[in-house]
């Protein structure tokens, strides 16, 4: 076990790492392709031609748009192809056709010529794109999840014996939650813990849910198989997200193939490394993912009622293991908060 949960962890950052790496150095890219701009000359040129051109590439049908321009440098006619933006070829015919609508022949427009290279010829409002910034947060996102498998580690508290006590000072919110884990580790009540420290500078809504997301280590290793399969559910998830981002991401361009089959699979390997580490926040969040989801499936039950069935039902089963697991493990949530009867919090012995 604790070698395939090393693995798991090493895997995970890996993959996130690797792909933070590789979409912020898309966005560096594109930014050093419009950084480079700023000293170019900004002229106005006329359209010349505009067509479509179709090629058969291993995607697909690929349409990619064809503007010529004709404008005037250092007293030189020239006229050249207009770079519409970084990657202007598309699979979708009416997505090029959209790009060019506004460029008719005769129009007069600015672009952006660099004068040491005539043939370099950009729009003249050439700028940083939306998958520039999307780039940037997900692969700040990213790197921001692979730190956080390395420093967050599962740490071993300094536990106190079953009688001690602690002090009636103010604490802070992470002072009560140490001192939650110590308690509860060394083997006293949930419900004398939170009479302890009840008032001492949290919400006592916040500690009941200190207290119920502490995951017992003896429950952890007798559900340690069920968290497994889990596990790899998850990665099972992970993999059909992966497959369906590549598809998505392959209709939009070669860059856009790789961001988005891997954005895609964060939120399951997300989910992965909070089963991993026994996070209760990560159940709560699979099920407020997935039960919103639902009405969403019944929608293509007219079309086709056996694959919504059968999908809907898959979901249903998952989302009930998932509920049965952190119920064995954390026993003491309702829906996504600790257990609460006429006002008062009930914890489990």
């Amino acid at each position: 076990m604790k070698t395939f949960l090393l693995l798991l962890r090493t895997a995970l950052f890996v993959v996130l790492f690797s792909f933070g790496l590789l979409c912020l150095l898309v966005s560096l890219s594109s930014y050093k392709e419009v950084d480079e701009t700023k000293t170019w000359q900004k002229l106005n040129a006329t359209v010349a031609t505009v067509s479509i051109s179709e090629e058969m590439r291993s995607k697909g049908m690929t349409y990619c748009p064809l503007v010529n321009v004709t404008f005037e440098l250092n007293g030189q006619q020239y006229t050249y192809p207009l770079e519409i933006s970084q990657r202007p070829c598309r699979t979708s015919l009416e997505s090029v056709e959209r790009s060019v609508a506004t460029l008719r022949e005769g129009k007069v427009i600015e672009i952006l010529v660099d004068p040491a290279k005539p043939g370099r010829v950009k729009p003249g409002t050439y700028s940083l794109g939306g998958g520039f910034y999307l780039g940037v947060f997900l692969g700040t996102l990213a790197f921001i999840g692979a730190v956080a498998i390395l420093v967050f580690p599962a740490k071993k508290s300094v536990k106190l014996t079953q009688g001690e006590s602690i002090s009636h000072s103010t604490l802070s919110k992470k002072e009560v939650q140490q001192k939650v884990r110590e308690l509860l580790a060394a083997g006293t009540a949930k419900s004398e813990v939170f009479s302890q420290l009840s008032g001492r500078g949290v919400k006592d809504s916040q500690l009941a849910y200190f207290i119920a997301s502490y995951a017992d280590p003896i429950r952890c290793d007798e559900h340690d198989r069920k968290v497994n399969i889990l596990i790899t559910i998850m990665l099972a998830q992970a993999l059909i997200a992966l497959i369906l981002g590549l598809d998505i991401g392959a209709r939009m361009g070669p860059t856009a193939k790789w961001v988005m089959g891997v954005s895609m699979t964060l939120i399951p390997l997300f989910l992965v490394w909070g089963f991993y580490n026994h996070r209760v926040g990560a159940y709560n969040a699979y099920i407020l993912l997935v039960l919103p989801q639902f009405p969403r499936s019944l929608a293509g039950f007219t079309s086709s009622p056996a694959t919504t069935a059968i999908a809907l039902a898959i979901s249903i089963a998952i989302l009930v293991f998932v509920w049965y697991v952190r119920g064995k493990i954390f026993p003491d949530f309702v829906f996504v908060t600790p257990r609460k009867i006429k006002g008062k919090y009930l914890f489990s012995s």
